[in-house]
């Protein structure tokens, strides 16, 4: 179609395809300096009444967007039996494009987490959700400024079917309550936007699958290995803010973008705190060049008065205020450095009451007041000790976040109960059982239409305990922890304290009741007189 005319726009030159159709740069007909983006949707007829009827209405209501960090929507219509819509050319770099070179810096990510929040809180304002975020959808102008693409496209345009090869798109976004068949809200929104961040932080997705069922299922039930776990100069509270966008349950997402900003300020309030220097993207209005400056009696710098004038002088040149503020200032530099701060043994010693604590926010108050400055101040002192308080703080928050996952889910039928049973045997190790328990489900709801969501997933459950990850379980290589256990155990018989050590030898039968070699140890041991 390059060289025709299409609404009001010609079509000078293709620059993308996609799933819903083909965009090419085009021209104002009636201002020649006017440029576009002009998407012409090939997946719909435009002769479609209610097709037509839909698009026409959502596409008006996202002309009234009007952001900074939102891409225009200038107008849309019918062409040629086929729907357009044209939107503002962004002349920059797309986030999939930067993704070719690998992962970004995480002070970037967090700018790109600032600005989608703010665009989302313009949305979500005038009740238009994004439905379909992701990097390709996340442009950057020349002057650096983001800017979100694909505003409720994903409504007035409804997808097409999924194909059955593998999913790298807009399905490794998707967020859980959306692939069970719930209606999409401003939290799905969130969860888009943490698996965007999670992808841009580490350069890998959340999840991958080699199949849409495989997907659905992953976003559905599985949790994602943390980002800091790959990253591991990300700094743990970006880290948790990424991972609380990523929560299966809508409830424990930011219940609005405004919520959502909160976070971001106080996440950047502590990083700075810490002495990061973060680079915050500036608040942009739209026309603000066009804006007339203000007079002088609301604030502004217009008027002609004589800024030196007696009696006029501005306020920050006034010796009563510019004195004591430079007094205190230099208070504030000397002392901090004339006060001696709190040695390391105290600093350690005040950490252990809040490590103790079973409340999350006391291990970020362990961290931020007494740990981290322990970890800076003195980095010789306690240096074991302190990487052991954080992987001990970031397991805990794992178990945390695994047990809440879990403890969601809430089967609507029989078959949906079965699957889960299965899944919950192969993540504790038993496949056998949840291969079992799978094929029985095949086998006994394969004819029933209603679920055959569920019956696909065991399909594609069983298929992953017959792959190569499957097949290479094995005992791990490092028996070291498993021989000081069965020592253990001999020490305390060998104490007299024979009911402590039958109860070590009872767990680690019990533990070890699926590895022969080490189910045999255990019993010679307890055998041994």
């Amino acid at each position: 179609m390059t060289g025709s005319r299409v609404g009001n726009w010609y079509l000078e030159a293709e620059i993308a395809r996609g799933a819903l159709g083909t965009v090419y740069r085009a021209r104002a007909f009636d201002d020649p300096d006017r440029t576009a983006a002009v998407k012409v949707l090939d997946t719909v007829s435009a002769a479609d009444p209610a097709f037509a009827q839909r698009f026409a209405a959502e596409m008006l209501a996202l002309q009234r967007l009007d952001h900074p960090n939102i891409v225009r929507l200038y107008d849309s219509g019918p062409h040629g039996g086929l729907a357009y819509y044209a939107a503002e050319l962004v002349e920059g770099t797309g986030a999939a494009k930067l993704l070719d070179a690998g992962r970004r810096p995480w002070r970037e990510v967090l700018a790109v987490a600032v600005q989608v929040a703010r665009a989302l809180k313009h949305a979500h304002q005038r009740n238009v959700l994004h439905r379909d975020l992701k990097p390709a959808h996340l442009l950057f102008a020349p002057d650096g400024v983001l800017k979100v693409a694909g505003f409720g496209i994903a409504r007035a345009v409804p997808m097409p079917p999924p194909s059955p090869t593998p999913v790298i798109g807009s399905a490794a976004y998707l967020p859980p309550e959306t692939a069970g068949g719930k209606p999409h809200t401003r939290r799905s929104d969130f969860y888009s936007l943490g698996g965007v961040l999670y992808t841009l932080v580490t350069g890998r997705p959340p999840f991958t699958a080699n199949s849409i069922v495989e997907l659905v299922h992953k976003q559905c039930y599985a949790l994602p290995e943390r980002p800091a776990m790959l990253v591991r100069e990300l700094p743990p509270e970006l880290d948790e803010f990424i991972c609380g966008l990523l929560d299966k349950n809508p409830a424990r997402r930011p219940a609005t973008a405004a919520a959502l900003l909160e976070d971001l300020e106080r996440l950047r309030g502590r990083l700075e705190r810490k002495g990061e220097a973060i680079d915050w993207p500036a608040k942009l209005k739209p026309d603000t060049a066009e804006m007339p400056a203000l007079p002088a009696a609301l604030g502004g710098a217009g008027g002609t008065e004589d800024a030196d004038e007696p009696g006029r002088r501005p306020l920050m040149r006034r010796p009563l205020v510019v004195v004591p503020l430079f007094v205190l200032t230099v208070l504030a530099i000397a002392l901090p450095l004339a006060w001696p701060g709190k040695t390391a043994e105290q600093l350690w010693s005040d950490a252990q009451p809040l490590l103790a604590s079973d409340d999350p926010a006391d291990w970020d108050k362990a961290w931020d007041q007494y740990l981290e400055p322990l970890a800076r101040k003195y980095p010789d002192r306690f240096a074991a000790e302190v990487v052991a308080a954080r992987t001990r703080i970031q397991d805990r928050r794992e178990l945390r976040r695994t047990l809440a996952a879990g403890a969601k889910v809430d089967p609507r039928t029989d078959a949906e109960r079965f699957y889960l049973r299965g899944l919950r045997l192969a993540q504790a190790g038993d496949p056998d059982a949840a291969r079992k328990t799978w094929q029985a489900l095949v086998a006994g709801f394969d004819g029933v239409e209603s679920e055959r969501r569920w019956v696909e997933l065991a399909r594609a459950g069983l298929a992953a305990l017959e792959g190569p990850a499957a097949r290479g379980s094995r005992p791990p290589t490092d028996r070291g922890p498993f021989e000081a256990a069965l020592a253990h155990a001999k020490a305390l018989r060998g104490a007299g304290k024979t009911a402590e050590a039958d109860a070590v030898f009872a767990a680690l039968e019990e533990l070890f009741r699926d590895d022969p070699g080490a189910l045999a140890l255990v019993r010679a041991a307890r055998a041994e007189r």
